[in-house]
């Protein structure tokens, strides 16, 4: 990346962008996906509705008009907390060679006043053990507040 390349960020449409991510999901996958034993196959009818249902929030980041990370929550009221409208994050991503500087920053700020201005509460953010940031979350104002655990149960396909 040089000097004058101009970054973009922006709340998106999945639709507008879902082949860009098609191709940017297998880079992601791999270098973050800690249950390799399920091969990557996003459910996008999923995410057409709910999309439908106005609780899919897509934020993009671009550069020279290419998509070079997102932010995709998925926004309701919390299960536990009717008055809390929540944004949960589903995944975050941004390429390697853009991951210097504050572009990734910027992305969580956009994100931030974004969800902010649709009336949100409270954003839920996950980060990876092996890639960890909670470094960034810190310094964005987030707390520690859970830890996640998994166990894979069985490896056989629905």
């Amino acid at each position: 990346m040089n000097a004058v390349t101009s970054i973009v960020y922006a709340s998106e449409d999945p639709s507008t962008f879902i082949d860009e991510l098609q191709h940017l999901l297998p880079e992601h996958y791999e270098e973050l996906c800690v249950t390799k034993d399920f091969p990557l196959a996003p459910d996008y009818a999923a995410y057409g509705r709910l999309t439908v249902h106005g609780m899919l929030r897509c934020i993009t980041c671009r550069s020279e008009g290419n998509l070079i990370g997102y932010i995709i929550f998925i926004v309701q009221p919390h299960l536990h907390y009717m008055t809390c409208k929540t944004a949960f994050e589903d995944l975050y991503f941004v390429k390697k060679e853009f991951r210097q500087g504050r572009i990734g920053i910027r992305l969580f700020q956009y994100a931030e006043d974004v969800l902010r201005q649709d009336g949100v509460n409270r954003i839920i953010m996950h980060t990876k053990i092996h890639l960890d940031n909670s470094r960034l979350f810190e310094y964005l104002g987030y707390k520690h507040t859970d830890k996640l655990y998994t166990k894979i149960l069985s490896t056989e396909p629905v």
